[in-house]
């Protein structure tokens, strides 16, 4: 992220500190990424601050464990930002390539790939589809390709969301911009240009200066 940042000539300013998330500081920031962030880091101050910026022009984009947590503690978090709950990923094996569906090719983060895409992750399944709240569905997963079923040896859980799965999409929270991808699990695909592509434009086009 700070070399797609340098690259584009973007402040950058990284934590894993919480407390940034006060509304002096955050008036600083057109975008704030999550990346694999989990459970109850912020309090509820910061939780209020951090809405109120996003629903007035804000922009935030979710990467992977940021949307993949069993149980959520803030539930505007959960119906307003991200839209979908988390319910598993496959378990033996945990990484499998699969088919992406590229749904949507107009929109700046997914117009530079084709019309599907394999590769390799962690993925995850949600008890369902974020589409029917009005989320604009850019990837979604064929589950024909691969196997979505947590099998811990003695248990098995089809976690299979029916034909209807999508990974990553976006959204307006407000006047603000909120994109989610489920991908981004393991350090390797950190350095796929594909992934790094989707990342960098789903960050311009949730800064609140940027046009859709």
């Amino acid at each position: 992220l700070r070399e797609i940042a340098q690259a584009r000539g973007w402040g950058f300013y990284a934590t894993e500190q919480g407390a940034v998330h006060n509304r002096e500081q955050l008036a600083r920031f057109d975008a704030v990424v999550w990346l694999n962030v989990s459970g109850d880091v912020i309090d509820a101050a910061q939780k209020q601050a951090f809405s109120s910026w996003l629903e007035q022009g804000g922009g935030w984009i979710g990467i992977h464990g940021s949307g993949g947590d069993p149980v959520y503690h803030w539930p505007w978090y959960l119906e307003q930002l991200l839209g979908a709950q988390f319910i598993g990923h496959p378990m033996n094996p945990q990484f499998q390539e699969a088919t992406i569906l590229v749904e949507d090719r107009g929109h700046p983060a997914t117009r530079h790939l084709g019309e599907t895409w394999r590769r390799t992750d962690e993925w995850y399944s949600f008890a369902e589809s974020p589409r029917a709240k009005g989320v604009r569905v850019l990837l979604s997963l064929d589950e024909s390709s691969y196997s979505p079923v947590a099998d811990w040896g003695v248990l098995e859980r089809d976690l299979a969301m029916g034909g209807d799965h999508p990974i990553v999409w976006s959204h307006c929270v407000g006047q603000g911009r909120a994109l989610y991808s489920a991908l981004g699990h393991q350090a390797s695909a950190y350095a796929e240009p594909q992934h790094r592509k989707l990342l960098e434009e789903a960050i311009a086009w949730g800064d609140r200066k940027s046009v859709v």
